[in-house]
């Protein structure tokens, strides 16, 4: 008897073909998105340690004294966007100081996995896409008995000092290194919408003496993307130029960005969604 030869695939066969690759597809996408974004992470982590690395060709070069605050994001120079601005410009993003001390290429300010660009007129994110911290600065709402309490200062917090008692960001200078007293345990910068921290009670960072405030960014609402950017988490340089991946909960204790170590923490409500931290 003749051997029957096989015709096409009947309806039922082809619907399982399909199911299976579209389960297939549903596994393979979301791996194939986390191993894009790791690669992301691992570029901003770059540009971050070199950020680290250039506040100490700045020190070596301004005899160990930080760079001034600067709440502003402009980058590049606006007649020449191929070069840096210049840091005479009272809209100067705090980058530039390190930048032009160091000889950083322009994009490494850029993180690949900064989402919300170009929000409107004055803002230039894409460029500037990291924070610097200012937390206690002059729009953090702090009293001298808020600085007092975290900073034992009214003249100091981490990384600035005002002059002649005013903490206009125009006046305020930054501090000697050498009077840092946990450069391993203080933020210098990280993955951020704002480029200048204030933190205190303007809700600018997870971290707030505001206890309502805590956690949210209620200066602005909606941009959490932008401090959790990698997976959840945010890649943050210290001052000694290490990194570290911090997610929420992390960010929420303000002894990172005060640098005062010998306080404990004002809060701690448990894992807010976030990741442990890690060093990369």
């Amino acid at each position: 008897m003749a051997r029957r030869t096989r015709g096409a695939f009947t309806l039922v066969e082809l619907m399982v073909v399909v199911g299976i690759i579209g389960i297939l597809v549903s596994i393979i996408l979301p791996a194939m998105g986390k191993v894009r974004e790791h690669a992301r992470s691992v570029k901003c982590a770059a540009n971050l340690r070199a950020i680290g690395g250039a506040l100490f060709v700045y020190l070596d070069t301004y005899k160990r004294v930080l760079p001034p605050p600067r709440n502003s994001s402009v980058l590049l120079d606006p007649a020449n966007p191929t070069r840096y601005d210049s840091t005479t410009d009272p809209n100067v993003y705090w980058g530039v100081y390190l930048g032009v001390a160091a000889k950083l290429p322009l994009e490494v300010f850029a993180c690949p996995s900064n989402q919300q660009k170009d929000l409107g007129p004055g803002y230039t994110n894409q460029d500037a896409a990291y924070g610097f911290n200012g937390w206690g600065n002059t729009n953090s709402h702090m009293s001298d008995a808020d600085r007092m309490r975290f900073f034992g200062s009214t003249s100091e917090i981490a990384l600035f000092r005002s002059v002649n008692g005013s903490w206009n960001w125009g006046t305020a200078i930054g501090r000697a290194f050498v009077q840092i007293t946990s450069p391993s345990k203080t933020i210098l910068a990280q993955d951020a919408w704002e480029s200048m921290l204030d933190g205190g009670s303007d809700g600018d960072t997870f971290a707030s003496m505001d206890s309502a405030k805590r956690g949210k960014l209620t200066e602005y609402p909606g941009h959490d993307v932008e401090y959790l950017r990698h997976l959840g988490a945010s890649n943050v340089v210290f001052l000694d130029g290490h990194l570290e991946r911090m997610g929420k909960e992390e960010q929420t204790d303000e002894r990172y960005y005060t640098g005062n170590w010998s306080a404990a923490r004002s809060y701690r409500a448990g894992r807010i969604h976030g990741v442990e931290v890690r060093s990369l």
